[in-house]
């Protein structure tokens, strides 16, 4: 296995550039915008999650990140971002804490991070199909994810669903495979409930075939163990939700010296 040098850490942060560039990120900001239509009125957002936004909350991490652009983009909204990421966590388990952890909380808004446990566990315990019992089938998936849809749409809170993140980058591992069914579970009820759906899987894909591609390496790109996120994997996440909630490149890159001063603050 080849490791990632000092050389091929830099290489990434050029691809992630590179990426974002193609896809707008880093066009010169040109004039204030409106807030978007999502974000109207909106002063809690609520991330719920597993160990990666659990893991996202430290500088730099993607709940940090989407909590400083939010309040550097819009400080007169005084925006609030609270974590609700338990290491571990499948939707059984937050559809079990979502009163208390996110309707008792009251948020105008809630992102939705669930799938990658649901999947993986049920690989756990020698299963190389998936079937084993530490996972969750994808009709309790649903239903549950559903239910922390209805829930919270019916006080009126926004819903934005977040695809899974990959799990390994070994994109044609059986886990990534078996997740590409939960992915399209989570697009079709984003659909069907008229929530706004960010997609990671397009992002992770095409810098970690790049990164193959151009060095050979198969040593983690975006992760730091195939799942959980490096720096880069964070920055990923973090615009991706950010553009699907309607911010513009030009947007974000108005306040991202803000957001690194702040950061570098931190450490």
């Amino acid at each position: 296995m080849v490791k990632t040098s000092s050389l091929n850490r830099f290489g990434l942060c050029l691809f992630a550039a590179s990426f974002f560039l193609s896809t707008g990120f880093g066009a010169p900001y040109q004039s204030p915008e409106p807030v978007p239509t999502i974000l109207q009125g909106v002063h809690r957002v609520v991330c719920l999650g597993d160990s990666i936004t659990q893991g996202g909350e430290g500088p730099g991490g993607y709940v940090w990140l989407v909590r400083h652009y939010l309040k550097d983009l819009y400080p007169d909204q005084n925006i609030e971002t609270i974590n609700a990421g338990i290491s571990g966590h499948k939707s059984t388990d937050m559809i079990a804490r979502y009163q208390k952890d996110v309707l008792d909380r009251k948020p105008d808004l809630v992102t939705i991070s669930v799938g990658v446990n649901d999947v993986w566990h049920g690989f756990y315990d020698n299963h190389p199909k998936g079937d084993g019992p530490r996972g969750v089938n994808i009709d309790d998936y649903k239903k549950n994810v559903e239910s922390m849809v209805t829930q919270a749409q019916s006080l009126g809170i926004k819903v934005v669903i977040l695809s899974t993140t990959v799990i390994y980058e070994n994109l044609k591992s059986p886990e990534n495979s078996k997740a590409a069914k939960y992915n399209a579970v989570l697009r079709d009820l984003a659909n069907a409930h008229n929530c706004a759906f960010v997609d990671f899987q397009r992002p992770f894909r095409a810098l970690i075939k790049e990164y193959q591609n151009s060095t050979g390496g198969r040593d983690n790109f975006l992760t730091v163990d195939g799942v959980h996120m490096n720096a880069e994997g964070n920055k990923v996440m973090a615009h991706s939700i950010l553009s699907g909630m309607g911010i513009s490149a030009k947007a974000q890159e108005s306040v991202q010296k803000q957001v690194a001063t702040e950061q570098s603050a931190r450490r």
